[in-house]
């Protein structure tokens, strides 16, 4: 199926649209085949199986992915696509020139990718990811400052053909820096960060590692833009199975950044990247004084505590700003395998953004009572359902799919207990701000997994069409008792073929009223997890310095 050229990441009006969804009445309580620019094999690594003040309207102050176009002076339409419309008129094609004048969300021209810590594997390629949704070829370059004399590096340069996605291993086992290990270790790492450039607005993922199913310890994250990013973060994460085997890992864009964090102060320049130990990370601080990216995770972890099999984690945190009030608690696929064929319950988190925040869940979960005392705090619930949170301050909400002996509690074959298609394995999504979602999401999938699927998150009465499969129907959702939403999968790939057209790559999803999209891709002992787009407009103003 064609997909629909009048807008490709923002439908019409949608950076005024963006996170208002159509009320019902009040009685209701393509893808194309991905092309890889390095190919090489991966070899496979066994997993390791043995746990304020209320928000005010307005932007935060730093990067520009916090402002409102109001306060530019832009008040008018814009569609980000093909056919973007600049204010009223006949309207002109969003470009990098003029990305900076609207909410930024997961488009965008320049991101930052680190390579980062994960549990024996190191020598697995790191890859990205560049999907390219626009009408028009885009040149994108992978660069560093590992050059002679600490000089900017042309790592590789590429095209991506409109409607269509690239994939380049950089560095690892097959990468362009093939037996070279970039991945940044705890303490200082000058130099060690990635840049990825476009001439045009794209969107990308950072895989790791490339060719992850067959791995048994992959994970993926959206890259946030350059314009997306701002100066303050709570990290997200889960206990590490090794002491201080959670890490944060904040990466400069500009020189003499000075960042104030839980772990300390410290100054760094662009590409340098700060990496911080702990055991679990969530609710780490880490503030700065001009825009960084962060990232944070766990070299591997079980999930729940003692469930293996053991799998490492990684996400580019959502910056604090952007955090919202609603969340929709759109669970992922019921993992039904050869020995389960009941809903497995689903590991949640929720992270305060400001002290004394308090959530409540639609419907109720037993024994879950969210009150959290300090920013940064965080409570995990397990529930087998999907729901709508709802606080009286910012936080974040973090869904963890559980290990894979969680689903094949009677295995096939006792000695290798996970290995049965598509048992998934722990992975770590932030979750969409219903104020954050988008009425128009390009997304990618990793072809390296036997099960790929799309989460869709939507207010009642909103129309979803996904371009490999036509009009999303009724059939695939089930409403949310007590709440207007509504939640419903698409298989993108599975044993036997995805729904309709669809298939590994580059994937585009529109909707009548802004929606909320999760991303993954499921094999055996391995799965990986992402929001698949979402906007950062600044919903608030975040703390500047650690708790306390």
């Amino acid at each position: 199926m064609d997909r629909p050229r009048a807008a490709l990441l923002l439908a019409s009006l949608a950076a005024l649209h963006a996170g208002c969804p159509a009320s019902p009445p009040e009685s209701t309580t393509e893808s194309q085949g991905e092309t890889t620019v390095t190919p090489g094999t991966s070899t496979s690594a066994a997993d390791d199986t043995p746990s304020t003040t209320a928000p005010t309207a307005g932007p935060t102050s730093g990067s520009s992915g916090s402002s409102s176009t109001e306060e530019s002076g832009f008040g008018g339409v814009f569609d980000v696509g093909t056919v973007a419309d600049v204010g009223p008129g006949p309207g002109i094609e969003l470009t990098c020139d003029n990305l900076e004048r609207v909410t930024a969300t997961s488009i965008g021209c320049d991101f930052y990718g680190v390579d980062l810590a994960m549990l024996g594997s190191n020598d697995l390629a790191y890859g990205v990811s560049v999907g390219n949704p626009g009408a028009v070829v885009a040149n994108v370059t992978i660069e560093d400052m590992r050059g002679p004399g600490d000089t900017l590096r042309e790592i590789t340069m590429f095209t991506v053909d409109p409607n269509d996605s690239v994939l380049v291993s950089v560095n690892g086992s097959g990468g362009i820096l093939a037996g070279q290990d970039h991945q940044v270790s705890p303490g200082s790492n000058p130099r060690a960060a990635f840049r990825v450039h476009s001439d045009v607005p794209i969107t990308a993922m950072q895989i790791n590692p490339v060719g992850g199913g067959p791995s048994h310890v992959a994970e993926a994250s959206l890259l946030l833009p350059l314009n997306a990013l701002d100066t303050s973060h709570f990290a997200v994460g889960y206990a590490a199975i090794q002491a201080s085997g959670g890490y944060v890992a904040v990466v400069a864009t500009e020189d003499g950044t000075t960042i104030d964090t839980t772990g300390g102060t410290t100054m760094l320049d662009a590409f340098d990247v700060q990496v911080y130990s702990t055991n679990d990370p969530t609710g780490f601080f880490v503030g700065a004084d001009a825009p960084v990216a962060v990232f944070s995770g766990t070299t591997c972890t079980f999930i729940p505590g003692s469930q293996g099999a053991c799998d490492h984690l990684e996400e580019q945190v959502v910056p604090a700003a952007s955090w919202g009030t609603t969340y929709v608690g759109g669970r992922h696929p019921v993992r039904i395998t050869a020995s389960n064929n009941a809903p497995e319950g689903v590991v949640w988190r929720f992270v305060a953004g400001s002290d004394d925040t308090t959530i409540s869940l639609t419907p109720p979960v037993a024994g879950a009572q969210i009150n959290l005392a300090s920013a940064g705090d965080y409570q995990e619930i397990v529930t087998a359902e999907s729901f709508v949170a709802d606080g009286d301050k910012p936080f974040m909400q973090v869904q963890y799919m559980t290990g894979c002996t969680n689903v094949v509690p009677v295995p096939l074959d006792p000695t290798s207990p996970c290995d049965e298609p598509a048992t998934g394995d722990p992975y770590m999504i932030q979750m969409p701000p219903v104020d954050q979602w988008l009425d128009a999401i390009p997304f990618l999938t990793d072809a390296s997994y036997p099960r790929d699927f799309v989460v869709l998150m939507r207010a009642q009465g909103t129309t979803i069409d996904l371009a490999c499969l036509g009009a999303v129907d009724a059939a695939h959702f089930t409403p949310i008792p007590g709440t207007i939403y509504e939640v419903g999968t698409v298989d993108l790939d599975a044993p036997g073929g995805g729904e309709g057209a669809c298939m590994d790559g580059e994937q585009y999803v529109s909707a009548s009223e802004p929606i909320g999209v999760i991303v993954g891709g499921m094999d055996w002992a391995t799965s990986y997890g992402y929001a698949g787009g979402l906007a950062f407009s600044g919903l608030w103003t975040p703390p500047t310095e650690p708790p306390g």
